[in-house]
């Protein structure tokens, strides 16, 4: 029987099924984002990037998926909320 291969969930990279949905690299990355949440409540997707060396497509995405979503207010570049 041959690997089974899926898309991680963050990144839509292919990778190896396993017990995890994300690869290693967005695993890493979301615990270091939840981790910066946790201390830092209410802040933006743009703080949160910087802070944590992750890209605003990938903070945006782990948002839509559900990561933290009551400590996290989104600013919109368009009407500054």
């Amino acid at each position: 029987m041959g690997e089974f291969i899926r898309n991680c969930r963050l990144c839509r990279k292919q990778m190896e099924s396993g017990p995890f949905m994300m690869c290693t690299t967005c695993l890493v990355e979301s615990d270091r984002i939840r981790s910066f949440i946790t201390k830092n409540p209410y802040v933006s997707v743009e703080e949160i990037s910087l802070a944590t060396n992750v890209s605003v497509e990938k903070v945006e995405r782990m948002v839509d998926l559900g990561v933290n979503k009551n400590n996290y207010k989104r600013k919109s570049k368009l009407y500054n909320l």
